[in-house]
């Protein structure tokens, strides 16, 4: 494969571990090439310029040698900090492990990175956390080839706002007196209205089962840490 390279691509680290001595080998998040294996060589060291800049929930602007499935980091040029803290950083590795869990490898979403950085700033600002997690799902379910039509049944028949509903893999959405979302919250998830009342609770029963569908019971280690911090808040 010849050598070539990439200049100040918008980059997200979704996750960092150290490599040998002074190196790390990073999980980057990239506007136009999706998500890379990225080799930081001597970032590690004790007076390595980058060390407090290669860290999760950062823009930057990345450059790197592509030549091989690992590429090579040339420049990082910080733009903005998302400091998130306390139950923000947990939603935020919760975000981070969806998108490595349910995208393919250098396969680029420019739409859902914009999700992405919005969803930092809402969490930024702390306001309607669980609403956002529920449209970053969507938006990745989508993303991914994954979405349902919300605002109709498996039949094509129309959501009726009185009525209730459930949800089967691989088949679509039910008419069903004893489902678990009403019809209401469907018609505003599709509308991307605001999550009041019961349509929070009841999207997000919905998007785990659209979720727990593909992940074929592979568990989210984040979704775990994070239920038990909302239940005690």
């Amino acid at each position: 494969m010849a050598e070539s390279a990439v200049y100040l691509q918008p980059a997200f680290i979704l996750q960092h571990r150290p490599y040998r001595e002074t190196s790390q080998l990073l999980e980057v998040y990239t506007r136009d090439f999706g998500i890379v294996s990225v080799l930081a060589k001597g970032v590690r060291k004790e007076k390595s310029r980058l060390a407090g800049v290669l860290l999760p929930f950062t823009l930057l602007q990345l450059s790197y040698l592509d030549k091989s499935e690992l590429k090579t980091l040339t420049q990082a040029e910080f733009v903005r900090a998302y400091s998130l803290q306390r139950l923000a950083l947990y939603c935020g590795f919760y975000l981070n492990e969806l998108l490595q869990r349910f995208l393919y490898r250098n396969d680029p979403h420019p739409e859902l990175f914009a999700g992405y950085q919005s969803s930092l700033e809402e969490l930024l600002a702390g306001l309607h956390i669980e609403q956002t997690l529920r449209y970053f799902e969507l938006a990745l379910l989508e993303a991914c080839g994954y979405g349902l039509e919300l605002d109709v049944e498996h039949n094509r028949r129309r959501i009726d706002s009185r009525r209730r509903y459930r949800f089967e893999a691989n088949a679509g959405l039910f008419e069903d007196a004893e489902g678990y979302v009403s019809g209401a919250s469907l018609l505003r998830l599709s509308a991307k209205a605001p999550l009041i009342g019961a349509a929070l609770p009841e999207s997000k029963q919905l998007l785990r089962a659209m979720l727990d569908g593909h992940l074929q019971g592979r568990p989210l280690q984040s979704r775990d840490v994070l239920a038990k911090m909302l239940k005690y808040l």
